[in-house]
C-alpha cells in the first residue's frame, strides 16, 4: 500500500512540477506536502519564473518550486519521501545522538544557526509568524522562505548547497518544514 501512494505523490510531483512555474533552465527544488495544516511563504515575491506556491487548507496539500542560484557547482539533487511520524524519529535520534538534524538539508552551519535564533524568536507557532520573524532576521534580499506544518507526508528534494536550506523546527506538539533558497531570477 506505501508503494501505491508513493507512486501516486511521484506522479502528482512530476505533473504539478511540470504546471508548476518551471522551465528548462537554472535548477529548481520542488516540495509536495499532504496532510498541511498551515502554511506561508515570504521574502521574494512570487513570480512564475522563479518561485511558485501553492497551497489548499480545504485540500490538505501545498506545493512549492522555487529555481535556486547555486553556490557551488556540485548539483546533487536528493529526492525523499518523508512520513511525519519518520521525521519526528529522526529528530529524536539526532538529540540522543547530539547532532543535528538539520545538518543534511541546510549545509550552511551559519544560515542553520541564523534559522534557530530566529525561531526562538517566534511569538506565535504558526507559519505565518514563522515566516516573518525569519524575512525580518535573516536579512537575506533575493531569498524565497516557505513554511508548512503537515501532519502525513511529504515528498521533496533539496541539495546540499549553501544557497538553499530545508529545516525541520520539532517541537512537542508543532513540527514545520521551513525552506529558504536563495533564487535565480535570471
Amino acid at each position: 500500500m506505501n508503494q501505491i501512494v508513493s507512486a501516486l505523490l511521484i506522479f502528482a510531483v512530476g505533473y504539478a512540477t511540470g504546471n508548476l512555474c518551471t522551465d528548462d533552465t537554472g535548477y529548481w527544488i520542488s516540495s509536495l506536502a499532504e496532510g498541511v495544516s498551515d502554511f506561508a511563504y515570504g521574502g521574494t515575491r512570487l513570480n512564475t519564473k522563479y518561485y511558485c506556491f501553492e497551497g489548499c487548507l480545504n485540500t490538505g496539500t501545498a506545493l512549492q518550486n522555487c529555481k535556486v542560484d547555486m553556490s557551488g557547482n556540485n548539483g546533487t539533487r536528493i529526492e525523499r519521501s518523508r512520513e511525519i511520524k519518520e521525521v519526528i524519529a529522526l529528530h529524536q535520534l539526532a538529540r540522543q545522538r547530539d547532532e543535528d538534524p538539520n545538518a543534511k538539508s541546510c549545509v550552511d552551519p551559519v544560515l542553520r544557526q541564523d534559522v534557530k535564533n530566529a525561531l526562538q524568536k517566534t511569538t506565535r507557532s504558526n507559519c505565518k509568524n514563522i515566516v516573518n520573524t525569519l524575512v525580518l532576521n535573516l536579512n537575506r534580499p533575493g531569498w524565497a522562505i516557505t513554511c508548512i506544518q503537515f501532519n502525513e507526508f511529504a515528498i521533496d528534494d533539496y541539495t546540499p548547497d549553501m544557497n538553499f536550506c530545508s529545516y525541520d523546527s520539532v517541537s512537542d506538539t508543532d513540527i514545520f518544514t521551513i525552506r529558504l533558497a536563495k533564487l535565480d531570477m535570471s
